[in-house]
């Protein structure tokens, strides 16, 4: 039986470099694009629980959504990718510090990656499906808390699966979405224990318990189906790119570019 250290490859850690590289981006550029993703939810998650508090006057329960919990998920992770492809970039693109990092650290990584890349479009999913009503636009202030987080988590997302170089999520990845989802159940119900409220009245078990039970299993499914269509498009995109598309031009191979260019330019003028 393979160790988990074999599933996920974690040594040697990423030796293509593909979680700090993009066919489409050189690494600063990509690392300025995480890096201010990075930023902006974080500024998001940062007005939405001060706006709780000094406007709603409540903000107790802002982590009791599963929304806002994928949304830190999104923030933490493009600023550590973000960090982590200036440092590759900054270093001549040889290496990166989370290859030499204990493995468990490498692992998180990936298990982060795994989830950033499924649960936001669950969350758009659930909530532009079942969720959403005439209401949510009421405000300005709700119209753009409702496009950020629920809409623009998705294109977060998207951007890992299709522009960046990121590989293929490890199967053994996809149970340990389904047990964090489980997990959550437990939390909406905590919520309601101690603060009075559900955070999706759609998990109300007044409403039956054979409809809850079929939401429930509904989102277990949608988390394997989207797992899967994530897992396929991630390779037909790295096919896509062998196939059309060549090597992009890295910001060594750019500084190497120009320098070659002015010694040739300073031959022909010493021969003239």
């Amino acid at each position: 039986m393979k160790s988990l250290s074999a599933l996920v490859a974690l040594d040697p850690f990423d030796a293509g470099h593909a979680l700090v590289t993009s066919p489409f981006f050189s690494p600063r550029v990509l690392a300025a694009i995480r890096l201010a993703v990075a930023c902006y939810t974080f500024v998001t998650l940062a007005v939405a629980i001060i706006w709780g508090i000094v406007v709603d006057k409540d903000a107790a329960g802002f982590f009791s959504y599963f929304t806002h919990l994928t949304y830190c998920g999104i923030c933490g992770y493009f600023l550590a990718s973000g960090l982590h492809t200036a440092l590759y970039a900054r270093r001549g693109q040889r290496s990166y510090p989370l290859q030499r990092w204990p493995k468990p650290w490498r692992f998180l990584h990936l298990l982060l990656l795994s989830t950033i890349t499924v649960f936001p479009i669950l969350v758009s999913i659930v909530f532009w499906g079942l969720i959403a009503k005439p209401s949510t636009f009421d405000s300005r202030f709700d119209t753009w808390s409702a496009i950020s987080v629920h809409l623009l988590n998705s294109v977060f997302a998207l951007f890992e699966i299709l522009l960046t170089n990121t590989p293929a999520s490890a199967w053994i990845f996809l149970p340990f979405g389904i047990f964090f989802l489980a997990c959550y159940v437990g939390v909406i119900y905590v919520t309601y224990a101690t603060q009075g409220f559900y955070a999706y009245s759609f998990m109300n078990p007044s409403h039956g318990a054979v409809r809850l039970a079929l939401y429930i299993a509904g989102i277990g499914v949608a988390e394997c189906v989207l797992f899967s269509i994530v897992h396929g498009v991630v390779l037909l995109r790295q096919r896509g790119v062998k196939r059309f598309l060549s090597k992009p031009v890295s910001d060594v191979q750019s500084i190497s570019s120009v320098s070659h260019d002015g010694h040739m330019w300073e031959d022909k003028a010493a021969a003239v």
